[in-house]
């Protein structure tokens, strides 16, 4: 073989193994092409999910912490209007003091409740505690206004010591203390040595009803539609 041969051999050969490796080259570079639009697409997929997460975490964010502000305006809304109930509700009394409630006179709104009052005592008294013939003094406190108008006044409590001794079966003995409450109107009925108290003032009644009070308000004014 001459050397020219041997030159276009070598030409020859050259040529296809560059060949060969561009095709491979090309190959290998179509691959990585390939691998990086899969990464590319996998990594959109990823990026798009974690958005979608995201955004149903944001919804429900947004969800709670519109109920919390419902679930809290709804509460301060029944708050407010339960006060309004019971400060208009104790204006009232006034009008009760002068004109009655009903059928009844204030006097004998107060009567009723120094007699529910002492019976509620007498029924704590224990029997051993109370001897044959004992008696139970029990006092009397009124606001100021009451005391000054003489709502009650000694032949009342008289005739509620009969009814009292008769219904609850202890001898109680009822007398007018000096101590004054401040309040709109109501008793507080204690013992003499002060060891049990009924309030029936009516701010404390009227404490005592505000649950049951939320709960009217509740129905009437979120009432399901």
């Amino acid at each position: 073989m001459g050397t020219k041969e041997m030159i276009e051999k070598i030409i020859k050969e050259a040529s296809e193994e560059s060949e060969r490796l561009i095709s491979e080259a090309r190959e290998n570079g179509n691959k990585k092409y390939r691998d990086a639009v899969k990464e590319i697409e996998l990594q959109k997929r990823r990026f798009i999910e974690l958005e979608e997460r995201k955004g149903v975490a944001d919804k429900e964010r947004i969800t709670r912490a519109a109920n919390r502000d419902a679930r809290k305006s709804r509460w301060k809304t029944k708050e407010e209007a339960a006060k309004k109930v019971l400060h208009l509700a104790l204006e009232q009394i006034t009008a009760v003091k002068t004109d009655g409630f009903m059928d009844y006179s204030y006097p004998s709104i107060l009567a009723g409740l120094i007699k529910k009052s002492a019976i509620s005592i007498a029924g704590d008294i224990d029997t051993m505690e109370q001897g044959p013939g004992q008696e139970q003094e029990l006092e009397v406190i009124l606001s100021e206004d009451d005391a000054a108008s003489s709502s009650v006044d000694h032949e009342m409590l008289t005739e509620l010591e009969d009814e009292i001794s008769r219904d609850s079966g202890v001898n109680v003995r009822l007398s007018l203390s000096d101590e004054r409450i401040k309040s709109v109107g109501g008793v507080i009925i204690r013992r003499k040595d002060g060891t049990v108290v009924v309030n029936n003032m009516f701010e404390q009644r009227m404490a005592r009803l505000s649950s049951s009070l939320r709960e009217e308000i509740e129905k009437r004014l979120f009432v399901e539609r």
